[in-house]
Parts: C-alpha cells; structure tokens; sequence
C-alpha cells in the first residue's frame, strides 16, 4: 500500500521541487498538497489534478490544516514566507512560518495514528559568520538583526522539537533556482560572505528520500551541497554576472553591505549526504546551465547598455545605499556599523576608481 504524503509549500521553488520527485515515486507515494487557492496555484496544479489530491485552503486556518493532516502517513513542511516577502511583511511571516507550524503540530497530535514531519529551516538561524564561516548543528543560533524571517524559523523549530512528534529538520543553504533573478537583497550580502549552495533539484531529492528514513528522525541537519558547491560572494557574482552580460565592476563595493548577514560552509553537511546521498549537482554545472539558459544576443544586448545606467540601476537597487541617502542610522548600523564605516569604505572604492 501507497504511503500518503502532505506536502505544504508545493508552490514554491523548493516545494514544487519535492512535488516533482514525488511525482516520480507514485509507485511508492500517494501525494497530498496543501495549497492557497489562486489564480497562480490552480494554473500549477491543475496539469496533476489526476495523479494528487490538493486541499486548497490556508496554513493559517485550522480547519484547513486538520483537512489536509487527516490520515497521512509523513508531513515535508516546505511552506514559509521567505525573504524580502518577510522583511516587508513581518506578521505575515509569523503568521505562517510560527503559527502555521503550530496549526500543523496540533492536527498531527489529533491523529489516531499520528504521522511523521520533516521541516525546511535555514541556515539563516546561524546568523552573521564572516569571522567563522564553518558552521555546525550545535552552533548557538544568533540570528542577523533585522532578520524576520530567521526568528520565525528558529520559533517554528522550537515548536516541533517540543512536540512529542517524530521529527527531522535540516537547515537549508542558499538554493540555486534554474530562474535565480538580481534583486536588492544581494546587496544585502558582504562581497566576503563564505556562501554554500546546493541545487534545487538536489533538495528536493533530500526531501524525498528523507521520507521514513528512521535514521534521521529526532535529529537536526544542516542541508548543503558540499565542498563542490562552495565559493564566496564576489567569486559568485563575478561568474554570474558575465552571464547576464553585467560586468562585476560597473558595481562598486559600497553598494553592498560589509556586515549582519548570514551563510558560510557547512562543515557537518556531508552527515545529511551520506544517508540520503542527494548531492548531485555542482555549483560548475549551475553556471553552465545559465550560460545555455541565456542566448548569446541577449547577452550581446545587455553589453549595449552604457556602464553609467547599469551602475545607476544597481546603485538605485541597493538598500544600503538607500539607507545612507535616507539617513536611516538603524540601517546603516545594520549595513556598515556605522556611519564612519561606510565613508571610510567609500574612499577606499573613490581611491581604487582613480587607480
């Protein structure tokens, strides 16, 4: 007999990831999602409506939760607001990531036979590790200031561990998304930060393969794709960026941030790999899979655009240098440390521009 499986977040790009391998086992797995009922959800699942059952309603409601809970033998809880979603949107993110977890714990404890869950933390939790990238499950959890979205995860893993349920949690690292777009928050990010990826396609066979694997159970795993998939801010964007046809240098270094960030290397990841032997994909072949993505005219297109506009644009993006034209001292503390930090940056950056 077909275990059953609810799956929350299936929409997103991790979750959606895991609803695909799952797909691929049906042999094994009978899937459930719970999912929000829009316009997007329905378009996304509507082309499996014969193979899964999907319960449409809300991880915030109960009712909906002890609907989609019923008679399931594991629970991957994918769902969460992430950022910049949860920095813009704080209650939201407590809403769904904290009491959203909650509604899931009371159901599952409703069960006669109670099922088990494997959560999706972050290793956001760990907070800020410029100074001490190699990061382990027993480091203290000091989450970045201002960092919603990793208080939430922290809450919601206090919850489950608490339980009385079988549980797992790994903490993922950064995922690198066949679509990964520029957006304010890399300039969140200090151009030293120590950054670990691992694919999605690589998580969501982890998810799966975690499913009834009792060696995992009442444990926490920090969830990385391993030395093969390790480099550092500036290395990554100096890679990436070319790829777009954006040269790394028209940004120069006082658009990003220098501190309160979070990521590192995952000194502990190859325990999670040698159960469930998921790490597949290297961060080479995820720069060769966006060179093949993007044609060489689009490329050819971007180059056009003169460096000023493209510096402008990327200037206009990031949110430290907002926070320093607004003369917001919270946000520039939270950037830079202070005032004095970010002018001694600033003529470092005029000193090497004049050469």
């Amino acid at each position: 007999m077909r275990q059953k499986i609810l799956l929350t977040g299936g929409s997103g790009a991790v979750g959606f990831q895991a609803f695909k391998e799952l797909l691929k086992r049906k042999d094994r797995y009978f899937t459930r999602v719970l999912s929000l009922d829009t316009r997007y959800e329905r378009k996304l699942f509507m082309p499996y409506k014969d193979q899964v059952e999907v319960i449409w309603g809300d991880i915030r409601n109960y009712e909906d939760v002890i609907r989609a809970v019923d008679d399931v033998d594991s629970i991957l809880h994918v769902a969460g607001i992430i950022p910049p979603t949860a920095d813009r949107y704080p209650d939201l993110a407590r809403a769904v990531n904290v009491d959203g977890t909650r509604n899931l714990i009371r159901a599952m404890l409703q069960q006669e036979k109670q099922p088990e869950i494997l959560f999706t933390s972050s290793i956001s939790v760990y907070g800020d590790r410029l100074k001490d990238p190699y990061i382990q499950v027993g480091d203290p959890l000091k989450p970045s200031d201002g960092d919603i979205y990793a208080r939430t995860k922290i809450e919601a893993e206090k919850i489950i561990r608490s339980s009385g349920v079988r549980w797992s949690i790994f903490r993922l690292c950064g995922i690198l998304v066949d679509k990964l777009h520029i957006q304010p928050l890399m300039f969140h990010m200090p151009l030293d930060t120590a950054l670990e990826w691992c694919h999605v396609e690589d998580v969501g066979y982890a998810l799966v393969q975690g499913i009834g694997e009792k060696s995992i159970f009442g444990r926490i795993f920090n969830l990385g794709g391993g030395e093969c998939c390790r480099t550092d801010a500036r290395d990554f964007l100096s890679q990436m960026l070319p790829l777009w046809g954006l040269n790394p240098e028209v940004i120069p270094d006082i658009a990003f941030a220098t501190r309160n960030f979070h990521s590192g290397y995952y000194q502990d990841g190859d325990l999670l790999n040698h159960i469930l032997n998921f790490q597949k994909k290297t961060l080479q072949d995820y720069y060769h899979s966006v060179r093949l993505r993007i044609s060489p005219f689009q490329r050819l297109l971007v180059r056009c655009v003169p460096r000023f506009l493209i510096r402008y644009w990327f200037m206009k993006m990031s949110e430290p240098v907002k926070a320093i034209k607004e003369n917001n001292e919270t946000l520039i503390r939270r950037f830079y440390g202070s005032r004095e930090a970010y002018e001694l940056l600033l003529s470092n950056d005029l000193r090497l521009a004049k050469g």
